[in-house]
């Protein structure tokens, strides 16, 4: 076996980042060399280009190798352009300025209400007739930093965040020292993967596609007209609208919300959004085709799509919450816009604040007060819709994480006070914060809540028992088939 010695670049700020995005598109930033003279590369990229090249992949034009948006064919999807100021327009999917991901302008698709009429090309679709919005989330490599894992440090400082250095293409990874790893997609396993090599996000392998639409902000009620009304136990699909300035659909077991989410839109494979799917956005947005940098906290009272102001201190717990112009705007004004993934309009909403967005995710054989048991879940669904963490999980056990999905690897973790005197778990990326799944609350929730403050963001994980809550929400995926 070919050994590969890597040398890292490190203490790269953000903004130098930034500066260099393009030799940073290209993976330039690492330096590889090869005993094997027989192997004539001298970086990373060489190295992945030399193995993957063989199926049409090159990293060093990244954004040529963008995966497709996947609107399968006879579909309800419809291709979008969003403008600045809201408006949202069809476009042909072959027009060359929906999307661009190295301008981090993601492609967006809607789904209409069944009363509205289809647009033609280039003709603005009116909010009123739409009843959910995606955004395309397209396959990638991504490069390992925290692989090995111990649980909870409780001496020593925090490490700071850092771009996260992703590789577009829809071929899967290999195993070779060094440069590439095989996902282990398992729960507490690392399989033969080491830091700095890259791994294809589990995210895109356990449904075997190229890209998914993920909800552009999350679950909202579609008839409520208050907090209230959107606080409704049911798991009929009919009740599901995604789009901005609409009532967050809380109040509801995990069950129930798995249901709504799976029978949403069959043909497109629609699901409840999962640990590992989260953990995909969460890396893109913190990549130099992302905002590539902490997500603003929603801070309305369950409303989608807003952005708190930056009068309103989040340093700490509770945060600045509450409605109208004096606490947050909504999505689509230039403030709006640093609660995107990507910084614009293009992104996705809600990651960080709103409500607490339950995940398909949760402690192996433990189903608390979520309404599921063994039947109804692991004997009656395909394991590729929930991601299961280790039987023997607790607050701190951040090994058992899954590669991928946005919880161990965000160590080092700390037990510290926050502003109002109360200790906490949180984690090294904006002190976010980070209790895994254990025995009485076996199901992992994402994001945080309005309230929270400092403990909000997108690599916020905490466990909750899976019933109804006043406070969780959920988001909807869709995973549909690789066109042919």
């Amino acid at each position: 076996m070919k050994k590969v010695i890597l040398a890292f670049i490190l203490g790269l700020s953000l903004s130098a980042i930034g500066v260099a995005a393009l030799s940073l598109c290209n993976a330039k930033d690492i330096e590889y060399t090869s005993k094997d003279t027989s192997w004539d590369v001298d970086t990373v990229s060489d190295a992945l280009n030399d193995l993957y090249k063989s199926k049409g992949s090159n990293i060093d034009d990244s954004c040529n190798n963008v995966a497709e948006p996947n609107l399968s064919d006879g579909s309800k999807l419809i291709p979008v352009i969003i403008s600045d100021d809201g408006k949202v327009t069809k476009v042909n999917k072959n027009d060359p300025n929906w999307y661009n991901y190295c301008e981090k302008k993601w492609a967006n698709a809607v789904i209409l209400n069944d009363n509205a009429q289809a647009p033609n090309d280039n003709q603005e679709i009116k909010m009123t007739d739409i009843e959910t919005m995606f955004v395309w989330i397209p396959k990638y490599k991504y490069r390992l930093w925290n692989v090995n894992v111990n649980g909870l440090t409780s001496t020593g400082a925090l490490k700071q965040a850092h771009s996260i250095d992703i590789v577009f293409d829809t071929t899967n990874t290999i195993e070779k020292s060094g440069v590439s790893c095989v996902t282990p997609m398992e729960s507490g396993k690392i399989g033969d993967c080491s830091n700095g090599e890259y791994m294809t996000h589990p995210a895109f392998i356990s449904f075997d596609v190229n890209g998914f639409w993920v909800g552009k902000f999350e679950i909202g009620h579609k008839t409520a007209t208050s907090t209230a009304q959107a606080q409704t136990s049911s798991n009929s699909s009919a009740l599901i609208v995604i789009k901005p300035s609409v009532f967050s659909w809380r109040y509801n077991t995990v069950k129930n919300m798995f249901e709504a989410a799976f029978y949403y839109e069959r043909d497109l494979d629609s699901h409840m959004m999962k640990s590992t799917e989260w953990g995909a956005v969460a890396f893109l947005s913190h990549s130099q085709y992302g905002i590539n940098d902490e997500i603003n906290i929603n801070n309305s009272i369950f409303k989608t799509g807003y952005s708190s102001i930056a009068d309103n201190y989040q340093g700490t717990y509770p945060g600045t919450f509450g409605d109208g112009e004096k606490f947050n705007t909504a999505w689509n004004t230039e403030n709006g816009y640093r609660a995107s993934t990507t910084g614009n309009i293009t992104g996705v909403y809600d990651m960080s604040g709103g409500a607490w967005e339950y995940t398909a995710s949760y402690r192996s054989g433990t189903y608390g007060s979520s309404g599921f048991n063994q039947a109804s879940l692991e004997n009656t669904y395909n394991s590729k819709y929930y991601d299961s963490y280790n039987a023997s999980s607790a607050v701190t056990t951040y090994q058992h994480m899954i590669l991928g999905d946005a919880t161990g690897e965000m160590g080092p973790f700390k037990y510290f006070k926050d502003g109002d005197n109360v200790e906490r778990y949180h984690n090294s990326w904006y002190n976010n914060s980070s209790y895994f799944a254990e025995p009485s609350n076996p199901w992992l929730a994402r994001g945080g809540c309005y309230t929270d403050g400092v403990h909000a963001g997108q690599f916020v994980f905490v466990r909750f028992s899976g019933g109804m809550d006043a406070y969780g929400g959920s988001r909807l995926v869709l995973a549909p088939s690789k066109q042919e």
